[in-house]
């Protein structure tokens, strides 16, 4: 009876829909209602979402774009009026030896910027504004995907999980039905250590997946802000491969960073060129006569002479700024091309692989699992035929985990490189 049990147990654990590849029992997703409210049922949507609500860099990179934001009210202000007071002819000698003999003077001044330098000031902080726009677009990128990285992780090792769990229950059952046929005098005693060795080898493989299970979780319960007790997965969408690359609906958002920093080079080296003309600083003012109590009004006109200082070095270093602005940009298209046709090649290996395993190398390893048990059964195969069989449908089954987790985190990939921002579903 044992044997015939464990030669059952084998069979309906190969024969497992090959569908076992396609759901576990850890991938049903957790009914709503069964959540505690403390508990949030994972996509990747839901994921993102709550990581950009918590995460600290998002934080930090908008308070810098405000902060741009900043910068471009103040670079958009004309110089502040000035406004003066003169004393002369007191405390000296003679008539001036008191204040009887003594001018005062009011007066009010005000700098001219010529050659346009407001406006191009407030066109450099505007690229800076842009700038910083770009850099809050990388943040939330990055972060997508390491939570999409993070996700396909806890949700590759919570199905590594179930695949060790159901090895260990097999390699128990074959355990004790080599047992019975050692006791029976059908199979020599080596056999017994060699299944031993298995179950061994299998609970060790559990435990594996445990940890790593668990290592999953914390770093997504960092991601997302929730307690790693908390986490409930979603695997409903780990088994889909959608047809289609992901596409791009502008520049990506590197790109956008560099050319910002085009921009910013350009205003920058107009502000160095407009600094060279000098401002020119009108006054008017009212002079008090106090021997006479005459008064009396003057003007004047104010302009520096650029003899020594025609700002040559500050044009110098914007335009070698300029340059090597335009040659990170150019750089960024090359190495953004290449790391996206790596993403694409990736994406395309990963998800022809996951096909194969799914409708041809998983159903042919169930298959001759199930014959090799058959005949184990029947005496016509040794155990270590069975045992083989095993370990190729296992590395099959755990081959398809691994490709379907480069597709998404291929896929994760190829969404970062080739979206200008992040737009996530409620």
């Amino acid at each position: 009876m044992r044997l015939h049990h464990a030669v059952a147990l084998a069979i309906f654990i190969a024969g497992a829909p090959a569908a076992w590849a396609q759901s576990t029992p850890a991938a049903n997703p957790t009914p709503f209602s069964t959540l505690s409210p403390k508990q949030a049922l994972l996509t990747p949507d839901t994921a993102i979402a709550l990581a950009l609500e918590h995460a600290p860099r998002g934080a930090a990179a908008r308070a810098r774009l405000d902060a741009a934001g900043g910068a471009v009210d103040q670079a958009d202000t004309s110089p502040n009026p000035e406004i003066g007071f003169e004393l002369e002819n007191f405390s000296g000698s003679g008539p001036y030896r008191d204040f009887r003999s003594s001018e005062r003077t009011y007066s009010l001044s005000q700098t001219i910027e010529l050659g346009g330098k407001r406006g191009r000031r407030t066109d450099a902080a505007r690229a800076v504004r842009d700038g910083a726009a770009a850099d809050l677009a990388l943040a939330r990128l990055d972060l997508a995907r390491d939570v999409r990285l993070a996700l396909s992780e806890a949700v590759a090792a919570s199905r590594q999980v179930a695949l060790t769990q159901d090895g260990l229950r097999l390699a128990v059952a074959v355990q004790d039905t080599i047992k019975a046929r050692v006791e029976a005098g059908r199979e020599a005693p080596i056999q017994a250590s060699r299944a031993d060795i298995a179950r061994r080898q299998a609970q060790l493989a559990l435990d594996q997946a445990n940890r790593r299970l668990t290592i999953a979780r914390q770093t997504l319960a960092g991601l997302t802000g929730l307690s790693p007790a908390a986490l409930a997965l979603d695997e409903g969408w780990f088994t889909r491969m959608d047809a289609d690359d992901a596409a791009a609906g502008g520049d990506a958002a590197d790109l956008r960073r560099r050319q910002a920093d085009v921009a910013r080079g350009r205003a920058e080296l107009s502000v160095e060129r407009a600094k060279a003309i000098p401002d020119v600083t009108l006054s008017a003012g009212f002079r008090q006569f106090r021997e006479d109590g005459e008064n009396a009004f003057l003007v004047g006109v104010s302009v520096p002479i650029p003899i020594f200082d025609s700002n040559r070095g500050g044009i110098a270093k914007a335009r070698a700024d300029l340059v090597a602005a335009e040659a990170d940009l150019a750089a960024e298209r090359i190495d953004l091309d290449r790391r996206t046709h790596a993403a694409r090649a990736n994406l395309a290996a990963a998800r022809d692989t996951a096909r194969t395993l799914q409708d041809s190398i998983i159903p042919t390893a169930e298959q001759a699992f199930g014959l090799a048990n058959e005949g184990y059964a029947q005496g016509k195969f040794a155990y270590l035929e069975v045992l083989e069989a095993q370990r190729t449908l296992v590395d099959a089954r755990t081959d398809l985990i691994n490709a379907l987790q480069g597709f998404h985190d291929a896929r994760a990939e190829l969404d970062r490189l080739t979206a200008p921002d992040i737009e996530v579903s409620p």
